[in-house]
This record gives structure tokens, C-alpha cells and sequence, in this order.
């Protein structure tokens, strides 16, 4: 149905899917996402590119389905570590190694409450290389891989955003320079299953945290995520350059809302 001047939205029993002609920016019951392709119009019709219609919309129209589970693992991937501290909080001397490694300790514990058996890529400050993250959820041959990390920007950014692999054919919505769109990459077998991870843990962060949404983006440039042969996503908590949100950050119980709003998403 019309909803606006060039907006539109589609109903179904798992939500609404709203979408306006010209922009890749769309939402799903009020969740904000990016789409591939900007939609058209015809004649007053919309049309939604294909890729948006197979790799976006229907993993939303299950998202009320629970995750996959067939072994009960899922590898939790706190981001840096060692020398590599990742962001500098703007507070001062603390680094989003230390609060990734804290976040991902919390929800391992939420976790097995709930009956996953949760292998962490690294349990203490070292560096672990990413092609060893990779590996470790191979081995362990895990359900899910999820990353855990905390956000920057030159100015102005707020909020949380979750990541999965650009699927191929699509554009990224984040680029660190040049991409092939058309490349296949060994994690794009997972498309519809990141999509469908995505939008629960997203979903959930945004209803347990209450911040900002920055919405669920695409990028091929992830190493820890390009190569997985299981749905695997990259979640950033919030931004250590914003004074508001690194405040957050530094309490243990924002900590623990972001592990319980991961948690609650994989039950």
C-alpha cells in the first residue's frame, strides 16, 4: 500500500516492510536496514530489484522463526586484542578490546543458561589473527559466529549497527575501498540465514540497549566474516568517539544489556 509520496509499505504477519522510491534506506517494523538496489517506480508501481526481494525481504518475512541450531555451538569473536586495543574511548586510557572481551564473557554465560555451548576466540588480552578466528569456528564446527565490537567515527555518529557479507551482485553498504560486486565469496552460501541472524540480533539489542539505530549494513571487506561457512555477523555496541555513548559503554550494566539483547535473539 502507499503510505506517502513515494513510500510504500508491505504487510505480513511477521511485520511491516516499508520502502520509498529512489533510496536504498528501508525498515522492517521500524527497524532501519539497507537495501542493495534504490527501488523504482512505474506507472506509480514499485519495483524491488530481485536480489533485494531474495536476499532482504524474505528472511525479514521469517524473522520470527528462532535461529538454527543443529550442534548448539556458536563462537563468540571479542574483536582486537593484545597490542591491537582497537577504538580509544574518548573518556581517556580504555580501549574497546577490554569492553569487547567483557561483553562476550557476560553473554557466554546468558548463553549456556540457555543451552549453547559458547567457545570464545580469545578469553584473556591477546591477539588472536583473524584468519585463527575464522579456523576456530571451523573446527569447532559452529552453529553461529558472531563478532563483538565497539564503533568510531570522526564526528557525529551514535548508535548500533549490525553487519553481515554483502551478498554478490550487490553493492556494499560500507566500503573500504574498491569492491568486486559480482564476487562470490565462501560465506555468501549464507545470505539468507546472516540476513535472518541479523535482523534478530539487531532487533533485539535495539529493544534490550534502547539506543539509537544505525541499522543492519553490508560489507565484503571483513575478513572474520567472508570466509565462514555458517551464518556469522559483526555487531558494533555503540561508538567510544561519542562522549554520551562511551560513558554507557564504561558500565558494566550496559554491558550486560548488550550480552542479555544477543542472547535473547538465539533463543
Amino acid at each position: 500500500m502507499r503510505v506517502g509520496k513515494d513510500a510504500f509499505q508491505i504487510k505480513s504477519p511477521s511485520g511491516a516492510f516499508q520502502l520509498a522510491v529512489g533510496t536504498r534506506v528501508a525498515n522492517w517494523n521500524g527497524i532501519k536496514l539497507h537495501l542493495g538496489f534504490a527501488p523504482k517506480a512505474a506507472v506509480g508501481v514499485p519495483f524491488l530489484h530481485t536480489f533485494d526481494t531474495e536476499k532482504t525481504l524474505a528472511p525479514l518475512l521469517q524473522a520470527n522463526r528462532p535461529v538454527s541450531r543443529p550442534r548448539g555451538v556458536v563462537v563468540l569473536d571479542p574483536g582486537h586484542g593484545g597490542v591491537d586495543g582497537g577504538t580509544k574511548s574518548i573518556l581517556g586510557n580504555f580501549f574497546e578490546k577490554d569492553y569487547a572481551l567483557d561483553w562476550a564473557k557476560r553473554l557466554k554465560i546468558l548463553l549456556e543458561a540457555r543451552g549453547w555451548r559458547v567457545v570464545l576466540t580469545r578469553d584473556v588480552n591477546r591477539p588472536v589473527e583473524l584468519g585463527q578466528r575464522v579456523l576456530m569456528a571451523e573446527r569447532e564446527q559452529a552453529d553461529l559466529f558472531i563478532s563483538l565490537h565497539f564503533n568510531s567515527a570522526s564526528s557525529g555518529a551514535s548508535g548500533l549497527e549490525t553487519f553481515c557479507l554483502t551478498p554478490a551482485g550487490m553493492p556494499s553498504t560500507l566500503l573500504r575501498g574498491p569492491e568486486d560486486a559480482n564476487i562470490f565469496l565462501p560465506n555468501n552460501a549464507q545470505d539468507f540465514a546472516n540476513q535472518h541472524l541479523a535482523i534478530r540480533v539487531h532487533r533485539s539489542l535495539l529493544q534490550t540497549a534502547g539506543m539509537p539505530d544505525r541499522g543492519i549494513r553490508r560489507a565484503r571487506f571483513m575478513a572474520v566474516l567472508k570466509t565462514q561457512q555458517r551464518p556469522a555477523i559483526l555487531v558494533e555496541g555503540g561508538y567510544l568517539t561519542d562522549r554520551n555513548e562511551a560513558r554507557l559503554i564504561a558500565t558494566p550494566e550496559y554491558r550486560q544489556k548488550l550480552a542479555l539483547g544477543v542472547a535473547r535473539a538465539l533463543e
